[in-house]
């Protein structure tokens, strides 16, 4: 399996429907949670990894994951009516931080992803079902 790599340009393509997305600050811990993903049985389909191009050089290895290449000029599209959320994902990727997000169309596959994230040190993690969002931190 080859890496999918959406570069940045006028829209930015990252649908959060039925994924759980979570927010990593560090390097080292977004390489965790992709091995972790990997290991658990999720799909390159399944993952995508939201970062910028200073991101991308951060993290060492390839991983079989899409990736879009966030930049300062985009604007996330506003899924749900729900501004907020937004721009807490567009803090979040101004910020540097990693935004992960993954398939989970069922309540015990939301829960594994919610845990795997929780564990590599993930935050603001939620998932987006077909017609809103809802915070799965405690």
């Amino acid at each position: 399996m080859e890496r999918q790599q959406h570069h940045a340009n006028s829209e930015f393509t990252f649908d959060p429907t039925n994924k759980v997305v979570g927010s990593i600050d560090a390097p080292s811990d977004v390489e965790a949670a992709l091995h972790d993903l990997k290991t658990a049985g999720f799909t390159a389909s399944e993952v995508e990894l939201l970062t910028d191009e200073a991101g991308m050089q951060r993290i060492g290895q390839e991983y079989e994951v899409t990736v879009h290449t966030f930049n300062s000029s985009q604007k996330v599209p506003a899924f749900y009516d729900a501004p907020a959320i937004v721009r807490r994902v567009e803090e979040e990727l101004e910020a540097g931080h990693y935004l992960l997000g993954v398939t989970a169309k069922d309540e015990e596959t939301r829960e594994r992803v919610h845990h795997i994230l929780k564990s590599n040190s993930g935050h603001f993690i939620s998932f987006f079902g077909r017609w809103a969002a809802e915070a799965l931190e405690p």
